[in-house]
C-alpha cells in the first residue's frame, strides 16, 4: 500500500524558474562582423573607384636632358558596384502565447534571440562563400598540416611573399575554419615554437596571440559557428560553417580612400534605422492574427575586394 500522502499529494511539478536549456551560440563565433572592414553607407548601391595598380609601380625613364620638359604619364580609373541585399526573419508571438506561458520563457527576449541566431547564421554562411573558397583568390595551395613534416610556418612565408610580390603589401590577417586550426595547434613544427616548448594546453586567446607573433601578423579568427542544415522534424545535421580551410589577407581595421583590402562588408545604414551594420530588430503589431511580430533584418554586401590581397590554404587536415 502506498503512503499517504503521496508525493504527487505535497507537490505538483512546475518548470523552475531560474534553469533552461537554449542552444544560443556566443557571439564571439561569428567571424563576419570582424575579419573585414565595414564601410557603413546611405545608398543599397553605389560605385567605388579602383584605380589601376601597375600604373603606379611601372618602371620610368625620369631622367631630365637640359632644357627638357619632363617625363610625364598618368593612371588609369574603373568603377566597380556594391548592392546591399537585405536578408529578413520574424517570430511571431500570439496574444494566446503570450497569455498562457510561464514567466521564464521570456517570449520577446527569445524571439529576438532566436530571430538574431537565424540571421547571424546566414550571414556567416555567406561570407565563407565569398571569401572562405579558394577558387575566389588569385593564389589557392594545398597543404596537409596534419603531416609531421609539414611545415606551416614556411608555408605561410612563402604566402606572405607571394601576396607582397602581386601587391607590394604585405599580409595582416588569417582566418581558419574550427578543422584547420586544430590541426594547426597540434601541428610539432608550431608547438615546438610556442613559448613553453610542445604544450598545446593554452587558454584559446593565448595560443591564437602567440600563433599570430610566430606568423607575424595582427590577428587571427577562427570560424567557430555550426549550422544545422536538416529539415524541421528530421535529424539535426550539424556542422561548423568554416570548412578545413585557412585564408591569409589583408584588411585594414577601417576602409579609407588610399589604401586597398581583400574584402569589404557594404552596410546599409540608410535603410530605416539600421546600424552600422546593417542590423536592425524591430516589433510591430500584426493585428490580422492577433501577435506581435519580432522581425530582424541585416542589410548588407560582404564584397571581396582585390583578390591578389588573399592567399588560401586547402584541406590542411589531409587525415
Amino acid at each position: 500500500m502506498p503512503t499517504n500522502p503521496t508525493p504527487g499529494d505535497v507537490h505538483v511539478n512546475v518548470p523552475l524558474t531560474n534553469f533552461s536549456q537554449k542552444y544560443l551560440q556566443d557571439e564571439s563565433n561569428f567571424i563576419s562582423l570582424r575579419a573585414m572592414p565595414n564601410l557603413p553607407v546611405g545608398k543599397q548601391s553605389d560605385l567605388y573607384y579602383e584605380f589601376n595598380k601597375g600604373d603606379f609601380w611601372r618602371v620610368q625613364d625620369t631622367a631630365r636632358a637640359n632644357a627638357t620638359e619632363s617625363g610625364g604619364g598618368g593612371f588609369r580609373l574603373s568603377t566597380s558596384p556594391y548592392f546591399a541585399n537585405v536578408n529578413a526573419w520574424h517570430k511571431d508571438v500570439s496574444d494566446r502565447d503570450r497569455a498562457t506561458s510561464d514567466s521564464q520563457i521570456a517570449l520577446d527576449n527569445s524571439a529576438t534571440q532566436y530571430v538574431s541566431q537565424i540571421l547571424m547564421i546566414t550571414r556567416e554562411i555567406q561570407f565563407a562563400a565569398a571569401f572562405m573558397t579558394p577558387g575566389n583568390w588569385t593564389t589557392a595551395v594545398n597543404k596537409d598540416w596534419s603531416s609531421a613534416s609539414s611545415d606551416p610556418i614556411a608555408d605561410v612565408k612563402t604566402g606572405k611573399r607571394t601576396i607582397q610580390g602581386l601587391t607590394g603589401i604585405r599580409p595582416n590577417k588569417m582566418i581558419f575554419g574550427r578543422q584547420a586550426w586544430d590541426t594547426l595547434t597540434d601541428n610539432d613544427a608550431m608547438l615546438s615554437r610556442i613559448t613553453g616548448g610542445a604544450n598545446n594546453a593554452l587558454p584559446a586567446m593565448v595560443m591564437r596571440t602567440l600563433v599570430a607573433q610566430l606568423f607575424e601578423i595582427d590577428e587571427i579568427f577562427v570560424m567557430d559557428a555550426v549550422k544545422n542544415t536538416a529539415i524541421e522534424g528530421a535529424a539535426d545535421a550539424i556542422s561548423f560553417i568554416g570548412g578545413d580551410d585557412v585564408l591569409l589577407y589583408y584588411a585594414p581595421n577601417s576602409v579609407s580612400l588610399d589604401e586597398p583590402t581583400a574584402g569589404v562588408v557594404f552596410s546599409w545604414t540608410g535603410f530605416l534605422g539600421a546600424t552600422s551594420n546593417g542590423i536592425r530588430i524591430k516589433r510591430f503589431r500584426n493585428e490580422a492574427i492577433e501577435s506581435d511580430r519580432i522581425e530582424g533584418q541585416m542589410s548588407y554586401d560582404q564584397k571581396l575586394t582585390a583578390a591578389d590581397l588573399g592567399y588560401m590554404f586547402t584541406t590542411v587536415s589531409a587525415a
